[in-house]
């Protein structure tokens, strides 16, 4: 039976930091390599039939770093913050105390139905397929593809936690899909 395992991009300066990062295309830190070295040999006994990663250059040296060449799918790129790309919750909460991506989406950038729909593009698109598929993107995104994987509004995104580096795996309670490991980190470089 299918399980997904959404791998979200190890860390970068700007995750680090807080900012929103949409189509912005950095590089992984340091720490971010290490992260997705450690990712890599956690799942590197993992038997995938399907890869697939957003074509940000974060996600896919994240793959990379784990050993993996995937197909890039361009429905997996992170949420486009529009005129909030790069700043924090907190300077965008000083002219908008009661905004969240999940429920505002972003000026200028893309609405919660955008987003969506990208996820459930992208789950029709995996949806006939068996067997462990990895799919490396970013966290916004991750978060609202674990809404629509459940069956829930998109707005519940905002009650999913999720570390740069983190697996969650995505499959099924009998016929039903279901969430069966989420944000686990325990393969970060212990300090």
């Amino acid at each position: 039976m299918r399980e997904v395992y959404l791998i979200r991009h190890g860390e970068t300066e700007w995750a680090r930091d807080g900012k929103h990062t949409g189509l912005t295309d950095i590089p992984l830190t340091e720490k971010g390599e290490s992260q997705a070295a450690g990712l890599g040999r956690r799942i590197e006994s993992i038997p995938f039939k399907h890869i697939f990663s957003s074509p940000l250059k974060r996600a896919l040296d994240t793959c990379s770093i784990c050993g993996f060449d995937p197909q890039i799918d361009k429905d997996l790129v992170e949420w486009d913050y529009g005129a909030y790309e790069g700043l924090t919750s907190p300077e965008i909460h000083e002219t908008n105390p009661k905004w969240n991506v999940f429920t505002h989406g972003a000026p200028n950038g893309e609405s919660v139905d955008s987003v969506a729909k990208r996820a459930d593009r992208f789950l029709k698109k995996i949806e006939k397929l068996e067997g462990k598929i990895a799919v490396f993107t970013s966290g916004h995104f991750s978060r609202a593809f674990v809404t629509r994987w459940l069956d829930l509004p998109i707005e519940t995104g905002r009650r999913f936690s999720l570390a740069t580096a983190s697996l969650s795996i995505l499959g099924y309670e009998h016929t039903k899909r279901a969430l069966k490991l989420w944000n686990d980190t325990s393969h970060h470089p212990k300090k």
